[in-house]
């Protein structure tokens, strides 16, 4: 899933420890298995450039389709 954006560069709060740490499979601090939080991260961008895309095709069903999901990875 290489959408060309640099995960490493987004800062990430690990949820066991609430270390700030760059966007890692492992938190630095507690060595929490960080893979799920990374994915769930990853995913939300994929889909912020497909709605990105579905937008400038005029794709309303897909637009509300696929804004529906990124809520659904990142509520708040």
């Amino acid at each position: 899933m290489n959408s060309g954006f640099d995960f490493a560069s987004i800062q990430i709060v690990c949820p066991v420890c609430r270390a700030k740490q760059a966007c890692q499979a492992t938190c630095r601090r507690c060595s929490a298995d960080l893979r799920l939080l990374v994915k769930a991260i990853q995913s939300e961008h994929v889909a912020e450039a497909k709605v990105r895309a579905a937008r400038a095709a005029g794709d309303h069903a897909e637009v509300t389709r696929l804004e529906a999901y990124r809520h659904w990875l990142k509520p708040s």
